[in-house]
Formats: structure tokens, sequence, C-alpha cells
């Protein structure tokens, strides 16, 4: 699998780079990983986005987050034309240009972590008509700057950030409206989505199928069935995945100790982490650690 680095796309230094492209039977997005978060916005094609194996419908407004070290692909582009924005940055692009001081922005979900120790951001958020035009309007301003000769240093990082936080208010619009409605009306597939989504927000905590059921107002029941039903796993089986996946994730990228990490992730016996990143992976996670640092070296 091939593995970029940010350095194919810096130009004198430049923090962050952004481009729009296409991709289709001539140019098909294949499998890679990269060393930078990557912004990807869908400006027009629809089907999957696969990333860490884990597949997302896509279709124009859709915005996804790749962080560095996972895989990620459009499969269907051979089939089918595909025209994406992609913004480029690595994390340490933007502190220099972030108040000391987090403040309100420490309740932004698209800002935060570039205060913390770079937890998730969000990975997903579908975009209404209004809102796509708002967010395509600052993206063409970022290429056309980054693109543009002469441009003062750390603009380009300034552009990124304003864009991050007009991005944080919409994700916490659609997260209060979500909220604020009933789950009778809403397909299981949406339900489903919407559950899977809090997951992979709350992988760290001691989370139970009895507190989820009386989060989105269902039956504990219900909520096994359709979950299994949309998934073909259970709730136990995905968040153990979600686990899984972040923890290959700081083993790759990180230093820290594997009782460190499988604390992080939400195990509280390191022998239990163990058994289930051998299930997961087929390798012990020191064992995982030396495999993929021999791969990119």
């Amino acid at each position: 699998m091939e593995r970029k680095v940010y350095s194919e796309y810096q130009r004198y230094g430049d923090p962050v780079w952004a481009q729009r492209s296409s991709h289709g039977p001539h140019n098909p997005f294949e499998e890679h990983k990269h060393d930078f978060i990557e912004l990807i916005y869908i400006v027009q094609g629809r089907g999957k986005h696969t990333i860490n194996g884990q597949h997302y419908e896509s279709r124009p407004g859709d915005l996804f987050i790749v962080m560095p070290g996972e895989s990620h692909h459009f499969p269907d582009t051979i089939a089918c034309d595909l025209e994406i924005i992609n913004c480029l940055f690595r994390r340490e692009a933007l502190p220099p240009c972030l108040p000391l001081v987090a403040g309100v922005l420490s309740e932004l979900p698209y800002v935060a972590p570039f205060y913390n120790d770079m937890d998730r951001l969000p990975r997903r958020l579908t975009l209404t008509s209004v809102e796509s035009t708002s967010v395509l309007m600052q993206l063409e301003e970022i290429i056309q700057e980054v693109h543009t000769s002469g441009t003062v240093k750390h603009v380009v990082a300034y552009l990124l950030i304003h864009l991050l936080i007009q991005l944080s208010r919409i994700y916490l619009k659609h997260a209060a409206s979500i909220e604020e409605m009933k789950p009778a009306p809403l397909s299981n597939e949406i339900l489903v989505r919407r559950i899977k989504t809090y997951l992979e927000q709350s992988f760290q905590q001691k989370l139970t199928t009895e507190q989820l059921a009386k989060s989105f107002t269902i039956s504990t029941r219900h909520l096994n069935r359709i979950f299994r039903q949309q998934t073909g796993k259970s709730i136990t089986e995905t968040v153990q995945q979600i686990r899984i996946e972040r923890a290959k994730q700081m083993l790759a990228e990180t230093n820290r100790s594997i009782n460190s990490i499988a604390s992080f992730v939400g195990f509280n016996e390191v022998s239990h982490f163990n058994k289930l990143f051998l299930r997961f992976t087929a390798n012990t996670p020191s064992g995982y650690r030396k495999q993929v640092r021999h791969e990119s070296s």
C-alpha cells in the first residue's frame, strides 16, 4: 500500500495544501495511507469511501476527515466519476496560529483537538445545500491562496482555522437538531448511523446497551435487533473494533506504552486488550508496532 508524505505537496514551507481533483477510470483513487490530516469534500459523484476497512456512502456535500496513518480509498471510481476537494495539513501547522488559551474554541469539535493530544476529529459531516455553498467558497479561497505566489506565511493556516470553526458550528447545529428529534419516524438505517457516530465519539467511555437504549429512547431489545440487522455486528463488537483501530493508530504514530494505549482506548485490563487485539489483527500490539514501523522505514 502506498504511503504518502506531506513533503510531496509542501511548497516553500506552506503549512497547508489544497487542490480540486477528478477521479474515474482514467485516475482511480487507490488505497493509501499518509502522514498528514486530510479533509475531503465531495463535489460530485456518489459511491463508497472506505476508511480503515469501514465503508461510508458518500455523495455531494459530504465532508470526511482522514487521520494520519489511516488507510482510505474510493473503490467505485472505476465505474463512476468523482470530483473532490482535498485539503492536506500536518497537525503542527495550526497551533502556532491559534490563541494560547483555547477559551470557547475548546467547545468546537474541529478545533479543540489541536489543543489536546490530537483526539480524532469528527469523521464525517453531511452538509445541506446552503452549508455546502458556504464551505465550498471557503475551500476555493484556500485553494486560491495556496496556489498564489508570494503568499504570506500562515495566511492559509488562518483560512483553514476559519473553515474548521465554521464546520464545528455546522456539526453542533446538526447534533442539536438530531437530539431534538424523536426516533420513531427515523428509519432504522438513520438511527443506526446516529448510534455508530455516537460510539465513534464515545469509545473511551464504559458503554452499555442499556445506557445507549436510554439515550436514544428505544428498548434494549429493539436496539440490539436493528443494530445487528444494519451492521451484521453487535454493539459490543463494534465498540471493540473502534477501540482496536484507534489503538493501531496510536501504536503506529506514538511511543506511548502498550499499557497506556490500552487504558486510553477504554480497556481496564491490558490482558483483555492484548487478547482482543490479537483476535482482530492476528498480531500482538508490540508485534504490530514493529511491523508498521518496519514497513514505513
